[in-house]
């Protein structure tokens, strides 16, 4: 009987974790029911649609504005549309709460992007964007803002990008990046800070102003050193930077009572400094 019991519980958690793996936050926002996966179907119930995820198709010159028309759309994914720019009408879209653009090579978004004022998700992958809209900054209710494989030679994030004062999560992978603005330390509830494969050799003292920070990932750069004012990061409890050029880290680092995990795993650190580490952070575990 205990034997069965075992793998019932061990079947569950198998269900669970395949869940997790596969749960897209698309589905999250908007009321339950049908989702349009087309614009022709979408526009003949403009009133109803509130899930529309227009995917693998492309869009007529004609038509694209039409988008400008769902006004009741509350969570929009396009995907592999062959999208460059998004139409000027897109600003209509006042209820939309989750918006995503995957594999569409968008140049820029448009300057009335800020008007989308209920946006809580935001997710751009596979984008040519040289920045974001100094608008973004009235995006006042966005929590997740997440920018992936962007190509343009360099990104750079506005220095409004600090006025995001709801903002818990941000996420920027695979996209080149020459430093952060300063503003990034005027972020009131950011919790969740991942900047992976992004290029940088240097993160700004202004990162340790971010008092609410929990999890900060910084894998696959360039870095050779950390502020030594990270100490301050008093709440983070799971630091990553892997795959970096780090050899030593500030004493410093013994202040961040929080810390839980501590990842150094592709760095060039000797047995002997991670004993230091080790015993200054007795209560973290460290991977190298």
């Amino acid at each position: 009987m205990r034997k069965i019991i075992f793998i019932f519980f061990i079947l569950v958690a198998v269900v669970i974790a395949k869940g997790q793996e596969t749960f897209d936050s698309f589905d999250k926002y908007g009321p339950p029911g049908i989702v349009y996966t087309s614009l022709k179907d979408a526009l003949k119930e403009v009133n109803i649609a509130y899930k529309v995820k227009i995917e693998n198709q492309l869009f007529e010159p004609k038509t694209l504005p039409k988008l400008g028309t769902l006004i009741q759309v509350q969570a929009l994914r396009l995907a592999n549309n062959e999208i460059k720019q998004l139409p000027a009408e897109f600003k209509n879209l006042t209820n939309l709460l989750y918006f995503s653009s995957i594999g569409n090579e968008l140049t820029s978004l448009p300057k009335d992007f800020g008007n989308l004022e209920q946006l809580t998700e935001l997710q751009l992958q596979n984008t040519r964007l040289d920045s974001l809209p100094t608008e973004i900054a009235y995006l006042g209710r966005l929590k997740t803002l997440e920018i992936q494989n962007n190509s343009s030679a360099k990104f750079y994030f506005p220095n409004s990008i600090g006025y995001l004062s709801n903002l818990t999560a941000l996420t920027v992978f695979g996209t080149a990046m020459d430093t952060l603005p300063t503003s990034f330390g005027e972020f009131k509830k950011l919790k969740e800070l991942t900047l992976v494969m992004c290029g940088l050799n240097k993160i700004p003292a202004t990162l340790s102003k971010i008092n609410t920070l929990e999890q900060l990932v910084l894998d696959n750069n360039q870095l050779k050193e950390l502020p030594v004012d990270i100490y301050k990061l008093k709440k983070l409890k799971h630091l990553s930077l892997k795959s970096n050029k780090i050899t030593s880290i500030h004493d410093s680092v013994c202040l961040l009572k929080s810390l839980e995990t501590l990842d150094l795993r592709g760095n060039s650190f000797k047995k002997y400094d991670i004993d230091i580490l080790q015993v200054l952070l007795p209560k973290c575990r460290i991977l190298y």
